[in-house]
């Protein structure tokens, strides 16, 4: 919990406090924690493993559009029931903290802490989207995929003894093209040009960062 924006910020008292309110899940790799139009009545504090969060377009074709890793919060944070806009599924064995909507309020009222906490969260995800709806509009492909691979790597990859960022969590050609904003065969075209100019290596489920200089250098200095 201390890695969460949500929770870091409180003290010992508080987390025992908001201990009472949270129950602890877990979901086998592929499970599905919830799917879209799913009526949801809390939040999810990822604990341990990576999930994938999805939304189906409007010709029917899944897009990652997140990868949450231990610390994050996926769901709805709202004081009421919401149903899901988008699916989320565990992409290793997974585990998290349910915190549910009819307890939100009571947290929020007795930690204010907590409570500016979810205002500095909602406003980083409005920024978020905002930021990439920007960039659909005035990046190249190459760039946005340089972006999602950068990304990817700051979030969830790990740095071997050669200095080489290594993305290796079942990193599918489609989740770079969701998060990229693009189409899977154009993200395809990309890694590889990024490959041949040995920029990043990858394989089955795999990318590595091996030149990050090179890669920052292709998505400019305003991103």
């Amino acid at each position: 919990m201390s890695r969460s924006p949500l929770t870091k910020g409180l003290n010992q008292l508080e987390h025992l406090e908001l201990d009472k309110s949270l129950t602890a899940w877990s979901w086998a790799e592929d499970d599905p924690l919830y799917l879209a139009g799913e009526k949801l009545n809390g939040s999810y504090l990822i604990v341990a493993g990576r999930v994938r969060v999805t939304r189906d377009t409007i010709d029917g074709k899944e897009l990652t559009v997140d990868i949450a890793t231990p610390g994050d919060v996926i769901g709805a944070i709202d004081t009421e029931s919401q149903p899901a806009v988008d699916s989320a599924w565990a992409i290793e064995t997974t585990c998290a903290l349910f915190l549910p909507a009819t307890a939100l309020a009571t947290v929020i009222e007795q930690h204010p802490s907590f409570a500016l906490a979810m205002i500095r969260m909602q406003q980083q995800r409005l920024a978020t989207a905002r930021d990439h709806e920007i960039n659909l509009t005035t990046t190249t492909v190459e760039q946005r995929v340089a972006i999602a691979v950068r990304t990817l790597g700051r979030k969830i990859g790990q740095r071997r003894p050669d200095g080489i960022l290594l993305i290796q969590v079942r990193i599918r050609r489609e989740d770079v093209a969701g998060l990229a904003g693009t189409t899977v065969e154009s993200t395809s075209r990309v890694l590889a040009r990024l490959r041949k100019e040995g920029i990043i290596d990858s394989g089955r489920e795999w990318i590595a960062v091996v030149d990050e200089q090179q890669l920052d250098a292709i998505i400019g200095e305003d991103f």
